[in-house]
């Protein structure tokens, strides 16, 4: 075999066989008490604490989805009860008042058919967009269209959005 043509294993293993026979016993099972240690603590227990980890997020996962199903139809319900609908006046105001709560000021708005509006931002904070759209979803806006396209300056962007109620 090539391996022992090397030198070194070719001294280990004369040093081996110059060992008396307790001796090598004693080696050999020190070095399988070894390798089972190795094979414990480096393979067993990594994948065994891996294992129990996406045990217990399945689980997790599996709580939540139940809840969900179980909360679907109160979910339901509380959606079409509590958007209000709005006009398309009511909804260009609504978005002009809320847009200066975030101070952001849209530099176009338009009417889009009876209940829409579209607007425009031009260099405006993304966080704030962002903020200012997560309250008109909430108050039962939908968002019907959106380009988003990043500026030069950190975090601004210029921003059209089509929303409807």
């Amino acid at each position: 075999m090539k391996i022992f043509s090397n030198p070194y294993i070719r001294n280990l293993s004369v040093r081996y066989r110059s060992l008396e026979q307790r001796d090598r016993v004693a080696l050999v099972g020190l070095g399988a008490f070894l390798a089972g240690l190795l094979l414990f603590y480096g393979v067993w227990t990594p994948a065994n604490n891996f294992a129990e980890s996406r045990r217990a997020e399945r689980d997790r996962e599996l709580a939540l989805v139940k809840y969900m199903k179980a909360s679907e139809a109160e979910a339901r319900a509380s959606k079409s009860s509590a958007t209000p609908t709005v006009s398309g006046q009511a909804l260009l105001t609504q978005i002009s008042r809320t847009a200066q709560q975030f101070s952001i000021n849209p530099n176009r708005l338009q009417p889009e058919g009876s209940d829409g509006v579209s607007v425009w931002f031009d260099d405006v904070v993304f966080n704030d967009l962002i903020r200012w759209l997560e309250l008109q979803t909430r108050q039962g806006v939908n968002i019907r269209q959106i380009s988003i396209d990043r500026q030069p300056d950190s975090g601004k962007v210029n921003a059209r959005i089509v929303l409807r109620s």
